[in-house]
């Protein structure tokens, strides 16, 4: 599987468009979702694409009751003028850590996808990191780390959901599944995943080489998807004034067999 791509959508032709995103998401861990012409109705354009997809996983939480699930398919991530910025990272203008999104899922979609409603005047790019180039620099500079990350269990959760396993697990083909959310770490966790947690989100944010990491920012009516389990991704900061001057809508999406 190759790391990223961009297909250039119609924005109109519902199943055209999802025969060239289904094709790019099989083959690639990141797309960008470019429609030609933006649609007039985002939430219309997107519900329809990702149902003609795959199936639309409802993903979003209440993050006033703990992250609960509430049963809706879209999950907003819109700046809120409101909010303190370390109440939710959706609703802040801050950085956001390098992550899985379900990290605490334990029947996980396994595709994630945006759609921009409003772009930041300034920032707010998603950034990406592929497992395989993780793991490659890691091997190389941080083997004892890496060690460490294959063969500790950690607990993450949020409301009742959690995984336990390790955050790092490589396939005999070299297939990286990661899962990791130094934010969502479990209660009462064993020291030594308590440690590692925190020495993975310390060596991810200061000496991780930012060659090894890709930007995407989403214009209004664009998309992005990802492989959540073979990619980490996390935010740049944005300038942001009012509610609502940057504002992104994600949900789930579980690809058919092929």
């Amino acid at each position: 599987m190759k790391f990223s791509t961009t297909v250039e959508l119609s924005g109109s032709d519902i199943s055209s468009d999802a025969i060239v995103a289904r094709q790019a998401i099989r083959d690639h861990e990141v797309v960008r979702l470019s429609p030609a012409r933006t649609p007039e109705d985002l939430r219309n354009y997107y519900d329809s694409l990702v149902e003609a997809i795959g199936t639309p996983v409802n993903i979003a939480e209440d993050f006033t009751m703990g992250g609960a699930p509430t049963g809706e398919r879209w999950s907003e991530i819109r700046y809120r003028s409101d909010v303190p910025d370390m109440d939710a990272f959706r609703h802040s203008k801050n950085a956001q850590p390098l992550h899985t999104d379900e990290s605490y899922v334990s029947s996980a979609a396994g595709v994630m996808l945006f759609y921009c409603e409003a772009a930041a005047p300034r920032g707010g790019e998603t950034t990406f990191i592929s497992g395989r180039s993780l793991v490659d620099f890691m091997a190389a500079e941080e083997a004892e780390l890496l060690e460490r990350l294959q063969t500790v269990n950690v607990r993450y959760q949020k409301a009742a959901d959690f995984k336990d396993r390790p955050i790092v697990k490589i396939a005999d083909d070299g297939t990286v599944d990661l899962n990791f959310n130094f934010y969502c770490l479990g209660a009462d966790p064993a020291p030594e995943a308590e440690k590692l947690n925190r020495d993975f989100h310390e060596f991810l944010e200061t000496r991780l080489p930012s060659e090894l990491i890709l930007p995407v920012g989403l214009n209004r009516g664009e998309g992005v998807t990802w492989r959540d389990d073979l990619v980490l991704h996390g935010r740049n900061s944005f300038d942001a004034v009012h509610t609502g001057d940057r504002a992104i809508w994600k949900t789930g999406l579980i690809l058919p067999a092929a």
